[in-house]
């Protein structure tokens, strides 16, 4: 209903009659719900519609192999081809579709059911099958299930973080009272406090205004490319347009020319003349250099270069993923797992993820005595025992409806107190009572820095025994209201004292020393009382007798992993920057514990929110890399801190488990969501879902992240050096000498067994339990590193001379002489095609680490995986070379055979190649920009 979106308080009063008259209109009987009628529920469910949500489905197989057949531009008539376009087609589609199954399976483990008032009875029934009119009950910590207005109740609050919209004023609070001048209840929304509480349903479904932001926040994001695949992406189309297609039509018209000149070779050797082959009627065009150099050079510009690095990088992400998913049993999605590798920068929220979030009982008085150990409460008289027992094990909420101070006082009561909490079996509660005072200090708690919008002062009870059939009322609550209630106290031996004014003093005085200490005081009272049968009157509050009183803490200790998590992202050079809404002093003391401040801080490091909003852009973008900790701030100065970090260039994630880290996370590179709690929003905009809510998660999850951003950085390395030496080769040897020693099957097959079993190899590369190092990277930052630059141009070169000093030493090489004409031109081919194949094979190995010499075969040894591919890659290239390369009857009997020692013996030369180009310095400042050449955004890397 629009007026329940729109919080329309007008109409409804006036047009509709309040929400007596809307119930009547749904037919809704406010005191007994909707008739408990399934022909009646199913004709409201289809003429009002279901409470179900048409989540966004995963990206089906299907779709995901149209996004991969519209990636892969050309189609060429090659068997060959149509494999590799297979392959591509195959990897990029899985690699896609399994991380959206699998995140939407896990949204979908659990059924939440619901209390629903049908036929005047209350009954559980799972959420989806609300219908418009049912009268829904509301307890603490349950989600409203569907749009709806307040019936009745008391002191209903509710949270409606995860209504946030973009542009919503979000502070740290959205606790909202709901009551008959606001009678809005939105799905979503958790209930944060209330008992009795009653709502009728007004809207289900996709017609809820929660599915309406669901939705808005999933249409953007999932379209949403990580920063590997987009400047990949960008990269590939870059290398095809501005450099394979002008060195391929440069290398055309010379080869035209040549080819008409006469000055041409085919590959049989001959020398071709373009007027005479017009001529002879045995001429065959598609053999001739010219077509030769179109099919093989287009080949490698538009199939081998572009897309032999994605799909490589797809397969090395796709598995990468998969051996990750399988050690790190705590994460269930890995979808930013290649932009998570390139951070610079993690925001995190403090509570509950670089803290533990403690609450527990430290003190404990029983009237004007303080107990300290279990024994000496063995030492009170069983009245008060069994009183107190009663108190706490039936006026304390547990599970998910207590408060962190709830749980607090039952665990230790049952593990320091032992008591029995059998006791719920041998009594009966009559009524309970929830009461509050907007004056008064907070007795609810979830932290003792959250904000204090609602005030639960003191709940109470009327209970029964069964075993004689007396009631009792026991109240539980802030201990100053609790003990103005009283007239008297129990002491240790169970007898009744007066509460004068002196004694009252006492014990004003045992409770302000328990909160100057940071305490939270509970206090507990009871009273037996007279039957009356009418239990609908208000609790007796007056004329009580105080039972105990109970000091609880909340402390925050930093978890013991912290300070080497902080440290493993230091050495990766990956800025870790807390949020929190305390103060400067706690923000402070808590990040030194964390390592995340030094001791001293330096100047600048901590900082409030609002001093952060007040600066300007260019100040922000100053200032911002030296703050560590925003203390104050709110989810607006999370966001303006994302923002400024990504205007900066930096790659951000963060982290969070709350309300107040959804925008952040939607504006950030990478949103991690910590823990099983939080809002369902944050959820679905999340590229990690973490199960724990340890910060050394999310540094394990970056260790394993870098690892495959260097597995990705490897093969683009290997791939690259294969590529440019094809494309260089093809190009110089056309324009200098007239004939190509590769074609199109030749570039096809080693793009298409070696791109797929490197990518394989690679990708096995495991993190290693040393500190991660690595160079400072960044949203400006080149993809392809000087490093890498260095390693593939090293690799290139050696490759060249490789095939050219075999093209023209390839006589004295293979032993032969002119009279053997093509068949020296085929075996020559098939040499240096084997001898650059195998030059591929080898430098795999030098790809294992790109800036160390001493770590290409560091645990080779135990990298069976690795060794494995090695051998399949050399098998498959012995039986195509032996059997599958053109030839005729006389090669076939003159195959390769000494020469493949000669082959090995120059792929072998890499190595120490690799090992001399590695010692060479590279400055961190891209190589080209210091002849004023921007090659990075000209390539778009």
């Amino acid at each position: 209903m629009k007026v329940v979106e729109k919080k329309d308080l007008d109409r409804l009063k006036m047009q509709l009659k309040g929400i007596e008259g809307v119930a009547k209109t749904l037919e809704t009987d406010i005191n007994n719900g909707i008739p408990d009628n399934e022909k009646k529920i199913a004709r409201r469910r289809k003429m009002l519609g279901s409470n179900t949500y048409k989540k966004p489905a995963p990206q089906g197989l299907l779709i995901s192999i149209w996004d991969s057949l519209r990636a892969f531009v050309v189609f060429k008539e090659f068997v060959s081809v149509f494999v590799s376009f297979f392959l591509f087609v195959a990897a990029s589609a899985i690699g896609r579709h399994r991380p959206s199954r699998k995140k939407s399976k896990a949204s979908n483990n659990t059924v939440n059911q619901i209390e629903v008032l049908r036929g005047g009875k209350i009954k559980k029934i799972p959420i989806s099958e609300i219908v418009v009119g049912d009268v829904v009950c509301l307890n603490i910590e349950d989600k409203v299930p569907a749009d709806g207005l307040f019936l009745k109740g008391n002191n209903l609050h509710v949270d409606e973080s995860s209504m946030v919209e973009d542009g919503t004023d979000d502070r740290e609070s959205h606790n909202v009272k709901i009551d008959e001048t606001n009678p809005f209840l939105f799905s979503g929304s958790r209930v944060v406090d209330g008992y009795g509480c009653q709502m009728v349903v007004t809207s289900v479904g996709m017609k809820a205004k929660w599915c309406k932001i669901l939705n808005q926040h999933s249409s953007k994001t999932s379209d949403r490319e990580t920063t590997v695949e987009e400047r990949l992406n960008r990269f590939t189309y870059s290398i095809r347009i501005k450099i394979g297609l002008p060195i391929a039509i440069i290398g055309f018209v010379i080869m035209l020319g040549r080819y008409i000149c006469g000055k041409a070779t085919n590959i049989y050797g001959r020398r071709e003349d373009f007027m005479s082959g017009l001529a002879d009627e045995n001429y065959k065009f598609l053999d001739s250099s010219l077509v030769q150099f179109v099919t093989t050079a287009f080949t490698t510009i538009v199939v081998a270069i572009p897309e032999s690095l994605r799909f490589g990088v797809q397969l090395t992400i796709f598995f990468s993923k998969k051996r990750t998913m399988g050690e790190m049993q705590m994460v269930i999605d890995l979808s930013g797992s290649e932009t998570m590798g390139s951070i610079t920068a993690i925001c995190t929220n403090k509570t509950g993820t670089l803290t533990m979030n403690h609450t527990k009982v430290t003190k404990f008085w029983l009237g004007q005595c303080s107990l300290e150990k279990e024994a000496s409460f063995s030492n009170v008289s069983n009245l008060v025992q069994n009183l107190l027992q009663e108190g706490i094990a039936l006026n304390t909420s547990s599970g998910r409806n207590g408060t962190p101070t709830d749980k607090a006082i039952l665990s230790w009561a049952i593990h320091d107190l032992h008591i029995d909490m059998k006791v719920k079996s041998r009594c009966a509660i009559l009524r309970h009572c929830v009461c509050h005072d907007q004056e008064a200090a907070t007795f609810s708690s979830q932290s003792q820095s959250q904000s204090q919008s609602h005030k639960k002062l003191r709940s109470g009870i009327l209970m029964k025994r069964m075993a004689d059939n007396t009631e009792h009322i026991h109240w539980k609550g802030e201990a100053e209201v609790i003990l103005e209630m009283c007239s008297s106290y129990y002491d240790k031996s169970g007898t009744i004292k007066d509460l004068d004014d002196r004694q009252k003093e006492e014990f004003h005085r045992i409770i302000q020393g328990m909160t100057e200490s940071s305490l939270q005081c509970i206090a507990f009272a009871g009273v037996r009382v007279d039957s009356d049968g009418n239990h609908h009157q208000m609790l007796k509050e007056n004329g009580l007798v105080l039972l105990a009183l109970v000091g609880v803490t909340v402390e925050e200790p930093c978890r013991p992993e912290m300070k080497e998590a902080v440290k493993d992202c230091h050495n990766a050079k990956v800025d870790v920057k807390m949020f929190t809404g305390d103060d400067v002093s706690t923000a402070k003391h808590i990040a030194r514990e964390c390592g995340i401040l030094t001791d001293p801080c330096q100047e600048g490091e901590v900082i409030k929110g609002e001093a952060f909003r007040s600066y300007t852009l260019k100040e922000r973008v100053q200032k911002v890399d030296k703050i560590r900790v925003m203390a104050s701030s709110s989810p607006d100065d999370k966001l303006l801190m994302v923002k400024t970090l990504k205007e900066k260039g930096d790659i951000v994630a963060v982290c969070g488990n709350s309300k107040n880290d959804v925008l952040p996370m939607v504006e950030a590179d990478v949103g991690i969501y910590m823990g099983t709690e939080g809002t369902d929003v944050g959820k679905k905009i999340s590229n990690f879902v973490i199960l724990d809510d340890n910060f050394a998660a999310v540094a394990n999850v970056l260790k394993s992240s870098i690892c495959i951003y260097n597995n990705i950085q490897k093969f683009i390395q290997f791939q690259l050096t294969l590529n440019l030496a094809l494309l260089d080769i093809i190009f110089i040897s056309a324009v200098f000498k007239g004939e190509i020693p590769f074609n199109s099957a030749h570039v096809l097959w080693v793009n298409l067994i070696l791109s797929t079993l490197a990518a394989l190899a690679l990708a096995t590369e495991k993190p290693t339990k040393e500190p991660i190092k690595r160079q400072p990277l960044g949203r400006k930052e080149p993809l392809i590193s000087n490093v890498m630059w260095r390693n593939l141009l090293g690799q290139v070169v050696y490759q060249i001379v490789v095939v050219f000093t075999l093209m023209f030493k390839a006589k004295s090489i293979l032993g032969v002489d002119d009279s053997e004409g093509e068949i020296f031109f085929l075996k020559r081919n098939a040499l240096i095609f084997n001898a650059f194949m195998l030059c591929q094979v080898f430098n795999l190995f030098n790809a294992r680490n790109l800036e160390s010499i001493k770590k290409v075969f560091k645990g080779i040894h135990r990298d069976i995986t690795f060794l494995l591919i090695i051998v399949i890659t050399i098998s498959f290239q012995l039986a195509f070379v032996e059997f599958f390369l053109p030839s005729d009857d006389d090669y076939a009997i003159k195959r390769l055979k000494k020469q493949w020692g000669i082959c090995f013996g120059i792929a072998v030369i890499s190595w120490p190649i690799d090992w001399v180009v590695k010692c060479i310095p590279v400055p961190d400042k891209p190589l080209l920009s210091y002849l004023g050449i921007g090659y990075t955004r000209w390539l778009n890397v």
